[in-house]
């Protein structure tokens, strides 16, 4: 668009041609924000010249949504009990909302559009509270929060007809909405909100607002309403739009506005608790249910894509741990030193890559489970979300523990016996919980192992936690032997047990020194436990019988 046509946009909006007017109400309520001297009385004067309006108003203060314990009846009683600020900030709220249109016009979503600003404006308000700052209050966070793209409401009136089709009215990332504006219109929404906002008398802190977003909003000189309404934006578009970067959500509120892990998803998932009932009085059809679903299916193909990226990545993290252990003897101790170097950095550059979002995915979505009831469909989605992330972060752990150096404490000179009363003692609730009698058939003297008493038992432990699963909760049995195998100066300790037959999968996480993903996705750390058992000079065998008789034997050098 050239500049001529982009000077009459400008003008045109400047003026107000075209565009909705705000109500005179609204007009006196903006200019009581702005007016130091202004009292409740004043407030209660102008509200109730509107029946319709206090009616609403009303209905509102009565709501869940406040919280009182006591009807309220009158507007001058309803700033009383809730303040000077925060009635007019709902009523300023309802008189915006009666100004515009809803449902889709061309390339305008209106509901769309007036949805994301409700979820917008009370994460703001949330943000605001949180941080306990006296530098801003938090019912101007909801004001902003609610009208910071209001431009686009104007932009899309005074759009010329041939692009109102095609106008980036839903939902589209603002940074690409706004890109599409300034190359087919020459302005972008933000500006024509600073026009129209100064148009109606707004404060010149909400005027200001509209200025930045992106990078932009975030840098260091830049007000705490900037900060909060930027973050707001990013969370209501990871909700709604394409993005998925809730982790650098969650680190930006920390650095900005103190607010740790647990703040930021208890305010994302109450919004989803709260907007019912408040976007009722605002003529919203807003369905909590519909969104946490919306949210909870993008986050499921974000799992989808983090399982994809795993897979991959962790290979190839794993065939270079046997590619590092295979010529490992063959190098100098400094190419040692180099290529272990390499495989650390590795290892650290994926689990930055693959964590940090499965973490917040998965404490976001546990988050929204922890209230689910009943039919509440939603929430029941999250808690599979949830457990599919925990199960996620498991085979990653499990796997990064794998692929670093066994380092153990010191060998020292063990009884194996005395390690082996100890890690089942640590069993005996579940074994009672699963009614498993467990059978110990030990010598009668010490057994002498040159060992890392915390790895062996680590392994053990593994050997034994696999051994449960299997077996169900009608009085099991599983037996643990020790015998001396004085010829080949070994030990080997047999764990049985007659429980379901041992999968393909454990068998090759136990047996195969080439573990796959899949191998950790079916074993759980039983990979590890091997590579323990190797590390002290040991090896693993399995026998399976027939009927279901599973037996894991370990083999130990002895001193």
């Amino acid at each position: 668009m050239n500049e001529i046509a982009r000077a009459r946009l400008l003008k045109k909006i400047a003026e107000g041609r075209g565009l909705p007017s705000l109500s005179p109400l609204a007009i006196r309520l903006v200019e009581l924000a702005a007016d130091d001297r202004s009292c409740a009385s004043d407030l209660t004067r102008i509200i109730e010249k509107d029946p319709a309006l206090t009616t609403r108003l009303l209905r509102l203060v009565n709501s869940a949504f406040f919280g009182q314990e006591e009807q309220t009846t009158s507007i001058s009683r309803a700033v009383v009990l809730l303040g000077f600020k925060q009635v007019r900030i709902m009523a300023l709220s309802l008189s915006l909302r009666d100004t515009f249109p809803l449902a889709k016009v061309g390339g305008m979503h209106y509901d769309y559009f007036w949805k994301t600003s409700l979820y917008r404006a009370l994460i703001a308000k949330d943000f605001a509270q949180s941080a306990q700052s006296p530098e801003l209050n938090p019912d101007d966070a909801f004001v902003g929060g609610l009208i910071l793209e209001i431009g686009l409401l104007m932009l899309y009136n005074v759009c010329p007809e041939e692009l109102k089709e095609v106008f980036p009215g839903g939902d589209m990332p603002l940074e690409k909405a706004i890109a599409w504006e300034e190359e087919n219109l020459g302005i972008n929404h933000r500006e024509a909100g600073r026009l129209v906002l100064q148009r109606w008398r707004f404060p010149e802190h909400l005027v200001e607002s509209q200025k930045y977003f992106g990078p932009k909003a975030l840098e260091p000189d830049k007000s705490l309403l900037h900060y909060i309404l930027e973050l707001a934006r990013e969370a209501t578009e990871i909700f709604f739009s394409q993005r998925t970067d809730l982790y650098q959500l969650q680190e930006a509120a920390q650095r900005l506005l103190g607010l740790d892990t647990e703040a930021v998803y208890g305010i994302l998932s109450e919004t989803f608790h709260r907007i019912e009932e408040l976007s009722e009085h605002l003529r919203l059809d807003i369905d909590s249910q519909e969104d946490i679903l919306e949210v909870m299916e993008k986050a499921n193909q974000a799992l989808a894509r983090i399982n994809a990226s795993m897979e991959t990545s962790l290979q190839g993290l794993l065939d270079q741990v046997v590619q590092y252990d295979q010529s490992v003897t063959k190098m100098s101790n400094e190419m040692t030193q180099i290529q272990k170097s390499i495989l650390q950095n590795t290892l650290d550059a994926v689990a930055h890559e693959i964590r940090n979002p499965l973490l917040a995915i998965g404490g976001f979505a546990k988050r929204l489970a922890d209230k689910a009831q009943g039919e509440d469909k939603g929430r029941q989605y999250a808690k599979i979300i949830a457990e599919e992330s925990s199960r996620l972060e498991r085979i990653l752990k499990e796997v990064m523990d794998y692929c670093r150096d066994y380092e153990p404490v010191v060998f020292a000179d063990e009884d194996l016996l005395f390690i082996l009363d100890k890690v089942l003692d640590e069993f005996k609730a579940l074994f009672d919980h699963k009614n498993i009698n467990v059978i110990r058939d030990f010598p009668k003297d010490p057994v002498s192992v040159l060992v890392d008493a915390d790895g062996i038992a680590r392994a053990l432990q593994q050997f034994l936690e696999n051994a449960v699963q299997r077996i169900g909760h009608d009085h099991g049995t599983l037996r643990v032997s020790v015998q001396r195998l004085e010829q080949s100066r070994q030990v080997c300790i047999g764990i049985s047990d007659n429980g379901r037959p041992i999968p393909a999968g454990i068998q090759d996480a136990l047996l195969n020194s080439n573990p796959s993903t899949k191998t950790f996705g079916a074993s759980l750390g039983l990979p590890m436990a091997r590579k323990i058992i190797e590390a002290h000079n040991g090896h693993v065998q399995i026998k399976v019988k027939e009927g279901g008789d599973n037996t894991v034997e370990v083999y130990l050098p002895t001193i």
